[in-house]
């Protein structure tokens, strides 16, 4: 199978989608994992 012009074109920026789709998307699921991480062990005492 030869990769042309467009094909190679193609690819290329289906990569770079997905590549800025898990750059916006990857952090804003660590943090939240955190917070809810950091919520579950928190303590409260009540005197």
């Amino acid at each position: 199978m030869k990769i042309n012009a467009v094909r190679a074109m193609l690819i290329v920026s289906l990569a770079i989608i997905l590549f800025y789709v898990l750059g916006l998307f990857l952090p804003i699921i660590k943090n939240t994992k955190n917070s809810k991480m950091e919520n579950t062990h928190k303590y409260e005492y009540i005197i």
